[in-house]
C-alpha cells in the first residue's frame, strides 16, 4: 500500500512540475491555447502542431486588447521556443504593436488584434519609421479585427486604417444627371439611370420599386445590372481590372469551420492576391471569375438561379457556403461597393477593382452595410 501511495505522489509531483514548467504537450490543439505569462510557447508544443499538421490558436491580452496567433502546422519547417506575447497600445489614429520576440518565428503566422471599436476602413497598413511594412486586413461585424500575416518580426509597428480611394471609379461623375442625359421611362422607374462614357447605365436614385428579378433599387451613381441575355461582348476590345480572392474571416472563426476544410484555408487567408487581369468589353464579373480561377488552378463551382437571373457562386477553393457557419458564403465587391445583384449581371468597366471575399456573418464582417 505504501508503495502504491508513493507512486501516486510521485506521479502527481511529476504532473505538477510539468505544468509549472509550461510544457503544453498535452494541450488540445482544437481549442484556443492561452499564451503563458512569460509569453514563451515551447518547442514541444510547436512540434505537436507540426507533427499533427494542425491549426493552432494562441490567445493573449494586452492593455485590455485581445489578440491571437494562428499557426498552421503545414507552414512550420523547424521548431524552437518562441515568444508570442505582444504589447498593444492605442495611438491617436490606430494601434501600436510591440513584439516581445526579437528573432523571426521561423514560420509565417497570423496575428489577429481584436479592437473594441468598429473601423470604417476594411484595410490598414502597419508602419515602421514611416514606412509601410505589413498589409493588414480588417474584418469583424460590430467591432474590428486587424489581421497581419507575420513572416518577419519588426519590433515596433503602428497600424493605421487605409483611406478607401478608387481613382478609376467614374460613377461619381454621374450622380447629378442633367436634362440632356438619357433616362429610361420605365413606369416603376427601376431602370431609370444615366448613360456613361463606358457604355453602362448608372442609377440616378429615383427608382421606387424592385425589378422582375426581385432586386431592390440600385443606389444612386452605381451601375445598373445588364442581363446576361443582353450581354454584348466585343472580343476586339480589351480592358484590365484588378481581381482578388480571400477568406481571412475564416481565420477568426476556425471553431465554426468544417474540420475537413481546415487544410483548404491559406495561412494568410489569401487565395488570389490582387492581380491585374484582362477582359473583353462587355464581360461580367462572373465571366472573369471563371477565367481567373481556371488560369490559376483555383476550384470554383456555381449554379444558375433563374429567380435572380444570375449565376450564384457556391464555392471557391473548395470552400462553400455554410462551411464556416450558417451565415457564411462568398460575396463580391467592386470599387468598395457590394452590388445588390448577381455577379453575372455586373458588367465590368476598365480599371475596376473586384474582390471576392468569404463572409462568416452575411457580409457584416467584410464591410457590407445596409440591406439588400
Amino acid at each position: 500500500m505504501k508503495r502504491i501511495i508513493c507512486l501516486i505522489l510521485a506521479f502527481v509531483l511529476l504532473m505538477t512540475t510539468t505544468a509549472c514548467s509550461g510544457n503544453f504537450t498535452q494541450v488540445n490543439l482544437n481549442e484556443p491555447i492561452a499564451i503563458p505569462e512569460n509569453g514563451i510557447v515551447e518547442k514541444s508544443v510547436l512540434d505537436k502542431v507540426k507533427n499533427e499538421n494542425a491549426i493552432a490558436t494562441f490567445t493573449g491580452s494586452s492593455n485590455d486588447i485581445k489578440y491571437e496567433w494562428t499557426v498552421f502546422g503545414s507552414d512550420i519547417n523547424e521548431t524552437k521556443d518562441v515568444n508570442l506575447s505582444v504589447v498593444l497600445n492605442k495611438s491617436d489614429k490606430g494601434i501600436k504593436v510591440n513584439f516581445t520576440e526579437t528573432k523571426d518565428l521561423g514560420f509565417p503566422a497570423l496575428l489577429s488584434i481584436h479592437i473594441k471599436e468598429k473601423w470604417s476602413a476594411d484595410s490598414a497598413t502597419a508602419f515602421n519609421g514611416g514606412k509601410g511594412v505589413y498589409s493588414v486586413s480588417v474584418t469583424g461585424s460590430k467591432t474590428s479585427i486587424l489581421n497581419i500575416s507575420v513572416n518577419k518580426i519588426i519590433r515596433e509597428i503602428e497600424i493605421l486604417p487605409d483611406e478607401t480611394k478608387y481613382t478609376e471609379d467614374t460613377t461619381a461623375e454621374n450622380t447629378n444627371p442633367t436634362e440632356n442625359d438619357s433616362v429610361s421611362s420605365e413606369k416603376d422607374k427601376y431602370l431609370s439611370g444615366v448613360q456613361n462614357s463606358d457604355d453602362r447605365v448608372y442609377s440616378d436614385g429615383t427608382a421606387t420599386g424592385k425589378d422582375k428579378y426581385d432586386t431592390d433599387p440600385v443606389p444612386e451613381g452605381k451601375p445598373m445590372p445588364v442581363e446576361p441575355e443582353n450581354q454584348e461582348i466585343n472580343n476586339k476590345k480589351t480592358y484590365t481590372c484588378i481581381f482578388s480572392i480571400e477568406c481571412s474571416t475564416i481565420l477568426n472563426n476556425l471553431s465554426d469551420l468544417d474540420p475537413d476544410k481546415r487544410h483548404l484555408v491559406p495561412s494568410d487567408g489569401v487565395i488570389l492576391p490582387p492581380t491585374k487581369v484582362a477582359f473583353y468589353e462587355g464581360e461580367s464579373v462572373y465571366d472573369v471569375l471563371q477565367r481567373v480561377c481556371k488560369e490559376n488552378n483555383i476550384h470554383m463551382e456555381s449554379s444558375w438561379t433563374p429567380v435572380y437571373n444570375s449565376a450564384y457562386i457556391e464555392g471557391i477553393n473548395n470552400l462553400y457556403e455554410f462551411d464556416c457557419g450558417e451565415l457564411s458564403g462568398w460575396m463580391y465587391r467592386v470599387n468598395g461597393w457590394y452590388p445588390n445583384y448577381g455577379c453575372s449581371r455586373y458588367q465590368l468597366a476598365d480599371g475596376e477593382k473586384v474582390e471576392w471575399r468569404y463572409t462568416c456573418d452575411l457580409g457584416n464582417d467584410v464591410g457590407r452595410e445596409g440591406t439588400w
